[in-house]
């Protein structure tokens, strides 16, 4: 649903196939750390203010399509509730993107559908983010969003692949090995014209 990703084969064939990924330089136990860090200090932060709190696994929702054969899960990091008043947060210890802002409406959008709590009220959301929070007001779940949310169900669902667009840019943190993906880059083409003349 963001423009961060433009071959969407990639994100299709997740949603499609199980496969073994592609070892990448990402070190997962400095992000772990860093992430489980961040969810402490904001968990004791609202604790603190005096709201009922619920983390990761405890917020964990799965839902099945009723038009499309797909299944979505998910699990924001907190839930906090207090006074019928219900806050969706995630915590992100790596820069700031578009997808960010996505992953939490999502959530806002299909929390009211698996957690009775969260029914008949208005949700907001926040990213936590170790510089600051950035909040996220529901009146950005407006139909535009929705109906961005409903083609990308409609695209990711079908049986046809998606458009597939490899380059250096998308594949270099794609996780997907070269087996699944003939087409993969994984090298960046030679752009050395030495001689151009133009600047």
């Amino acid at each position: 649903m963001t423009d961060e990703i433009q071959c969407q084969w990639s994100v299709w064939f997740r949603t499609h196939y199980k496969y073994d990924r592609s070892q990448r330089d990402f070190d997962a136990a400095k992000w772990n750390a860093s992430h489980r860090a961040l969810l402490e200090e904001r968990l004791l932060q609202l604790q603190a203010e005096g709201w009922a709190v619920f983390v990761e696994g405890e917020n964990w929702f799965e839902i099945v399509g009723r038009q499309h054969v797909v299944k979505i899960a998910g699990k924001p990091d907190i839930l906090a509730i207090r006074d019928r008043q219900v806050w969706v947060e995630d915590c992100k210890t790596g820069r700031k993107k578009n997808s960010d802002l996505y992953q939490v409406l999502l959530y806002m959008l299909l929390l009211p559908l698996s957690h009775p709590q969260c029914r008949g009220v208005k949700l907001q959301g926040r990213l936590v983010y170790p510089d600051g929070a950035i909040a996220i007001s529901s009146d950005q779940m407006n139909e535009a969003f929705k109906g961005q949310f409903r083609e990308a169900i409609a695209l990711l669902s079908n049986t046809t692949p998606a458009r597939k667009v490899p380059s250096d840019q998308e594949c270099q943190y794609c996780d997907i090995p070269a087996q699944c993906c003939p087409e993969r880059v994984e090298q960046p083409p030679n752009q050395s014209l030495d001689d151009h003349g133009l600047f």
